[in-house]
């Protein structure tokens, strides 16, 4: 597939997500408020529209039916402060019970979560935190213990020295910034020849990440490695690395188990992936807010932890994190 097309599939794939997500609400719940039919109503406000959080919702889904509760999952079209807040925002208007938030920023989030919890709504952060917030929880992977563990992990196939360049999906993301800072931690104690040559911001999208790692390779011709913190770099680095030959020539992984960077772990093209435990993450935070509602106090973090796919284990390694809450 050339890099046209693939960029053409990622998009459509994403509408398509959005729709099937909408459609879906509007059957099952029918924009339904707090405590409609006696059930309490927990929505999911992921970033954005993005398939990564496809296995997160449907943990969120599996818990509510054994609890017996509603859930939503609403989600901004772009990954953008703004588009978040509002959305959040209109979720306040309607006076649903619990709040589950991938936190776009920290800061940003700060005043429309505190409104949120001055309506009596309670709020918790998932996969994302939003630390200087009145969330009570933050359910999902310690970031930087897991960019650190990447890093270790990319050295055992890199080597020592080299050159590694670093992709990204938005610089403000709190959970982006710390995987990069146990990465680089990791490097400077561990591989004090290895030099990180680049930190570029792909914004969350496919087609900024094709552009991106064409520049990469424009100025970095002796590039050894490129690791992304984010789950759009795998997909759209691996295209530009099989248009131009380079498949297997230059090491590449990422964080997230998208669908096309196990088919790309499969072929060859990708090293690894780091994949977060995001079934988990949304089977807790829905036992986390009913936790909430009943008054509970909550620890302030759960690390859900990582594991790392490769060939040997692309093909099981879900049904092994799903088989916990069997």
């Amino acid at each position: 597939m050339s890099r046209q097309a693939k960029v053409r599939s990622w998009v459509a794939f994403s509408g398509l997500v959005l729709a099937m997500v909408a459609v879906g609400l509007a059957v099952q719940l029918g924009g339904c408020n707090r405590n409609t039919a006696g059930q309490k109503v927990f929505v999911m406000v992921p970033k954005g529209v993005h398939p990564y959080y496809e296995p997160c919702y449907e943990g969120f889904q599996d818990a509510a039916k054994k609890y017996g509760i509603k859930v939503e999952y609403q989600a901004a079209k772009a990954f953008e402060v703004p588009q978040q807040v509002e959305v959040i925002e209109n979720l306040i208007a309607r006076h649903v019970d619990g709040l589950a938030i991938s936190a776009v920023d920290d800061q940003g989030l700060v005043r429309v979560i505190d409104e949120a919890t001055k309506a009596g709504i309670k709020v918790i952060t998932f996969d994302s935190p939003a630390p200087s917030s009145k969330a009570l929880t933050y359910i999902g992977t310690v970031n930087e213990a897991a960019g650190y563990a990447a890093a270790e992990e990319l050295l055992k196939h890199m080597g020592n020295p080299g050159e590694v360049a670093v992709l990204q999906g938005g610089l403000s993301a709190t959970n982006l910034n710390d995987r990069f800072k146990g990465f680089e931690r990791c490097i400077k104690e561990k591989a004090p020849g290895v030099k990180i040559v680049a930190r570029e911001d792909t914004q969350g999208k496919l087609d900024a990440t094709v552009n991106k790692t064409e520049s990469l390779l424009a100025a970095h011709p002796n590039l050894k490695a490129i690791f992304s913190v984010s789950a759009e770099g795998a997909p759209g680095a691996a295209a530009v690395l099989k248009e131009r030959n380079l498949a297997g020539k230059i090491i590449l992984a990422s964080f997230d188990d998208l669908p096309d960077t196990l088919a790309a772990i499969r072929s060859g093209v990708v090293k690894f992936c780091i994949a977060q435990r995001t079934y988990k993450m949304g089977w807790l935070a829905v036992e986390r807010l009913k936790d909430a509602a009943d008054g509970k106090t909550l620890e302030k973090q759960t690390d859900t932890g990582v594991l790392i796919v490769d060939k040997a284990n692309v093909d099981n390694y879900m049904a092994q994190m799903k088989q916990e809450f069997k």
